[in-house]
């Protein structure tokens, strides 16, 4: 069964810098839409099927979510449906704004 990992923020976004991956971010709208990471991919049940169709299997994903707990569901999920390098980001959007600028 294929898993998960976690990731801290820091090396997160260094692989985006570096690395053909993609940030997608789990929020609801109103929070998703305050601020993001720069480049995140807003997931939603709604636009799950435009990153099923734009997202290559081998694309490493990384998941965050408002604090770090409810991303490794949704990266496990991913995992589960073919993506083979997934992750959580641990901390989540209330670390990432911490450390990073974000788009607003």
């Amino acid at each position: 069964m294929s898993t998960f990992k976690l990731i801290e923020i820091a090396e997160t976004k260094r692989r985006l810098q570096n690395e053909n991956a993609i940030l997608v971010d789990t929020r609801d709208a109103q929070s998703y839409a305050a601020d993001h990471a720069q480049g995140a991919f807003h997931l939603t049940n709604e636009t799950l099927k435009e990153f099923t169709d734009k997202v290559e299997f081998d694309t490493p994903v990384f998941v965050v979510c408002y604090h770090g707990n409810s991303s490794k569901g949704v990266a496990q999920y991913l995992a589960e449906q073919g993506y083979e390098d997934t992750y959580s980001v641990e901390g989540g959007m209330a670390m990432w704004r911490q450390l990073f600028p974000v788009d607003a």
